[in-house]
């Protein structure tokens, strides 16, 4: 009888972000990724003796008549079908040391159902996911030997060192030196020169804020299941070719979106520090060096690139603009190119802008928390993009809601308007743009359109309005009734006006938030926010691609 597995990774987390070191931290994610994209096809190759099968081209599953095949892989994770138990016990046996040899510090949970590979496809699923919880739920990861009188501790993350730098005079252990490897690797095939997190900063010592991008696509397992759970699909026949062509659809929806973000961020990256250097030539002449010298500094390094699950670090005063015009290239997706027919695809974002010598571990987390608020906003209406926000200024190590009681609840109600949302460009042109989603939340294109009127007002003016929100919506009042009644937008003003919200208690939100929590969120905004990518959007894009085209 034959086995189906799936193999999946644990401690993700704590194995990219285990140091501070930008290039182990980028190197780990790579080699993470390289498990199961290059090692256990390899693996299955060196053991079977039999050619390698492209599982992306959606066709129906070979076994039993192959020893060993990949169902499908993504996420983290891959599923596989083993002709009989032997073949499943030598792959995995074999995949797993070489795992340990590759990326020492990964934890692999392994689980398997025995299976006839007819027509039990969804029972099989169903007992097989329910394996794997169990297998992660008691799983240690792999931790080096612990330390003896004759060994050296590293300083960074307390287990022996076996590896000596001469260059910086640094002790390290072998699986560092393995993500660093990987990095350089990753350097080399990019072109970049980015060696540290100071590097990603703006200005050194000026705009030292960096931010970490965590987005991830929305009601996809959900999705997923209700799309596999269709009568038709319970046989493998039917089943495999199904899955797969779903999860490769998955894969190139979310990287369409990812490289089209890409490469306009390089586009205007590069004119926005052109006009930087013309405005301020000596200030910002090392740009200009490092272009004359064929060095690549553009500020931007992906993490995770998997399917629906994104996550990158990027110079501070572009983060919020990048992931922006990220979740709206999502919803873009033509539609022959969703993944699930007659539903846009949609995600939601969390970016935290952090000073760059701030534990990345910890920056992390904020993110992920912040995109699990987005989240929330998400779920209240069941359609839209949404992206939530923090600006962590301070050394504070502390989570998403205790930073935000602290700094953001005046008088019982909170500052903040956060989460917003974020509605793609494909709108009718001849309706009215919606200021609010169904549920309240606030339009981003409203912060767009009104960012740079606040812009214009005298930077004291700007603080003492900040700081009279944060003393209560009274002194907010005071203080903007101190400026001249046409330099703020009335929306802005906490005056009521015809695009009100709907009650958010309609959509289970809570109602004890001021009446000047947008002024406060775009005023907090300001100071890192640059629109680079969304001026125009797509259509902007269209335009240039055409006019290149009659130029030539």
């Amino acid at each position: 009888m034959g086995v189906l597995a799936v193999y999946d990774t644990v401690g993700i987390q704590n194995y990219i972000f285990a140091t501070n070191k930008l290039a182990e931290n980028v190197g780990g994610s790579k080699l993470l990724k390289d498990v199961f994209q290059k090692l256990l096809p390899a693996v299955m190759e060196e053991v079977t003796k039999e050619e390698r099968l492209e599982w992306e081209h959606g066709k129906e599953l070979v076994v039993p008549q192959r020893k060993a095949e990949i169902v499908y892989q993504g996420g983290g994770n891959a599923y596989v079908a083993f002709k009989n138990e032997e073949e499943f016990h030598k792959i995995t046996e074999a995949f797993l040391i070489e795992v340990n040899k590759t990326a020492p510090g990964i934890g692999i949970a392994v689980a398997a159902v025995k299976t006839d590979f007819t027509d039990k496809y969804q029972e099989d699923f169903k007992n097989l996911n329910g394996r794997l919880a169990y297998a992660k739920g008691g799983f240690n990861i792999p931790v080096f030997a612990g330390n003896q009188p004759i060994t050296k501790q590293s300083i960074i993350t307390g287990t022996p060192v076996d590896v000596y730098n001469n260059n910086e005079d640094e002790y390290f252990n072998s699986g560092q030196k393995k993500k660093r490897d990987r990095y350089r690797e990753y350097q080399e095939c990019r072109g970049s020169d980015i060696r540290d997190f100071d590097d990603l900063a703006f200005e050194k010592g000026t705009d030292s804020l960096i931010a970490i991008i965590h987005a991830d696509g929305n009601n996809m397992g959900k999705q997923i299941t209700e799309f596999m759970g269709q009568a038709n699909l319970k046989d493998y026949k039917y089943a495999v070719p199904a899955i797969r062509q779903l999860s490769s659809k998955i894969d190139a929806c979310y990287k369409a979106a990812r490289d089209k973000t890409k490469k306009a961020f390089y586009t205007e990256y590069e004119k926005y520090i052109y006009k930087m250097r013309k405005i301020y030539p000596e200030k910002y002449k090392v740009f200009k060096e490092n272009k004359e010298k064929g060095i690549d500094k553009t500020p931007f390094l992906e993490l995770i690139d998997d399917g629906d699950d994104t996550t990158l670090v990027i110079c501070g005063r572009f983060a919020v603009d990048f992931a922006v015009r990220l979740l709206r290239e999502i919803e873009n997706t033509p539609e022959d190119k969703r993944p699930f027919e007659n539903n846009a695809p949609s995600a939601c974002a969390g970016v935290v802008l952090f000073h760059s010598h701030y534990p990345f571990s910890e920056a992390y987390k904020i993110a992920e928390e912040l995109c699990s608020s987005a989240k929330k906003a998400f779920r209240a209406s069941e359609k839209g993009s949404y992206i939530d926000f923090q600006l962590h200024r301070s050394g504070t190590i502390a989570g998403l809601q205790q930073l935000r009681e602290k700094q953001y609840i005046v008088a019982g109600k909170s500052i903040l308007r956060r989460p917003w949302w974020v509605p793609g460009n494909n709108e009718d042109e001849n309706m009215p743009v919606k200021q609010y989603d169904d549920c309240g939340k606030p339009s981003f294109k409203w912060i767009e359109e009104n960012i740079e009127t606040i812009a214009e007002l005298p930077r004291n003016k700007i603080k003492g309005i900040q700081n009279a929100i944060g003393i209560g919506d009274v002194q907010a009042e005071i203080a903007i009734k101190q400026l001249r009644s046409d330099q703020l937008p009335k929306r802005l003003q906490g005056k009521p006006n015809a695009a009100d919200p709907p009650k958010m208690s309609d959509c289970g939100n809570s109602n004890d938030i001021s009446e000047y929590a947008e002024l406060y969120d775009i005023l907090e905004l300001n100071d890192t926010y640059v629109n680079l990518l969304n001026r125009g959007g797509e259509e902007d894009e269209r335009k240039r691609e055409a006019a290149e085209k009659d130029q030539s």
